[in-house]
């Protein structure tokens, strides 16, 4: 049986006429520089410095593992 990923979006209820925009959400959305379909827009944030240094430090530990040959998936290898 085949599942149709359109039939879930039929499901959907669509919005009301007079609904009205929340005026926080065009505050929340970065400025876009790609186009959406390709990249969808990040959300405006601001992080401090240690989540972005923490941040960096464990993408390059994944990929040094990763560089290695070290499975971070399924753990070592039992038998």
């Amino acid at each position: 049986m085949q599942h149709d990923p359109f039939e879930d979006f039929s499901r959907v209820p669509s919005a009301e006429p007079d609904a009205e925009l929340d005026p926080h959400w065009v505050e929340l959305r970065g400025p876009v520089t790609m186009p959406p379909f390709y990249l969808p827009p990040a959300m405006a944030g601001r992080h401090s410095r240690q989540a972005k240094v923490l941040a960096i430090v464990l993408i390059g530990v994944f990929i040094l593992a990763t560089a290695v040959g070290a499975c971070l998936t399924y753990g070592p290898k039992l038998a």
